[in-house]
């Protein structure tokens, strides 16, 4: 490839007290900046399975994240990998890098900036870069529930599998985010991102069951939806993950 622009994850960044650092794990930045915010706020987790006897299946995942809070700036660098193996065969192998800057109009108000880039080697699109800028609103914060919205407009490019040739197009960006902390130890997440260009409409929900163990340790169940509405002849219009994590965190954003 010889141009890296950026897969958007345009920003769902918003105050919420109740946020951790465990929730950067997630595709979508999480809300950021509440008055408990720390400067940094770091996050992993690993998920690792594998079944040895009639069948040999291996599988993978990791999420990691970064994060920095200074004043009305906030800024997260994220990271996820996937892997499977069946008997002698990858049956799975994709890897996601991404960083968002964003910056506080007021409490409820923000701006944004993101880039990212993906690669899945069993994608409709195995590689996907963008960048994107855009405006982005806290919508709903109530001590247990929170809801942001934010959109833009950017450059996406992406290659089909059967293809050395990447297509760039105009891209208009759309993502919601909504967090419900359903007990001291519980809570769920719906991430959704929709990516527009004239050559594919790609939509990206994520939903995810969050549990603290003990202290900075959690659990997470997560099930995530890739969906092209423009796929490659061969190959399906939709892929889904479902990954069950352990992780550890600290600071909050």
């Amino acid at each position: 490839m010889n141009r890296v622009s950026a897969l958007l994850c345009a920003a769902a960044f918003c105050s919420s007290p109740f946020v951790s650092a465990a929730d950067l794990t997630t595709l979508t930045p999480p809300p950021a900046s509440s008055p408990e915010a720390t400067p940094w706020a770091a996050s992993a987790s690993l998920g690792y399975l594998a079944v040895r006897g009639n069948t040999r299946t291996t599988s993978l995942n990791f999420k990691g994240a970064l994060g920095r809070h200074v004043g009305r700036w906030g800024n997260i660098l994220k990271g996820q990998a996937n892997y499977a193996k069946d008997s002698n065969s990858t049956s799975a192998q994709s890897w996601e890098l991404g960083d968002t800057l964003r910056y506080n109009l007021t409490e409820k108000n923000y701006l944004f900036g993101a880039v990212s880039y993906t690669r899945d080697r069993f994608a409709a699109f195995p590689s996907r870069a963008s960048q994107a800028v855009g405006y982005g609103r806290q919508i709903l914060d109530t001590p247990t529930q929170m809801l942001t919205l934010a959109a833009g407009p950017g450059v996406s490019e992406q290659r089909a599998f059967d293809s050395r040739k990447w297509e760039t197009r105009f891209m208009a960006v759309f993502d919601g985010n909504y967090v419900w902390k359903i007990s001291d130890s519980t809570q769920f997440s719906q991430l959704v991102h929709v990516e527009w260009t004239s050559l594919n409409t790609y939509v990206n929900p994520v939903t995810e069951l969050k549990f603290t163990i003990v202290g900075n340790l959690f659990a997470t169940l997560d099930y995530e939806v890739r969906y092209n509405t423009h796929a490659p002849a061969g190959t399906l219009h939709t892929d889904t993950l479902t990954t069950v994590n352990l992780g550890y965190g600290f600071g909050k954003f």
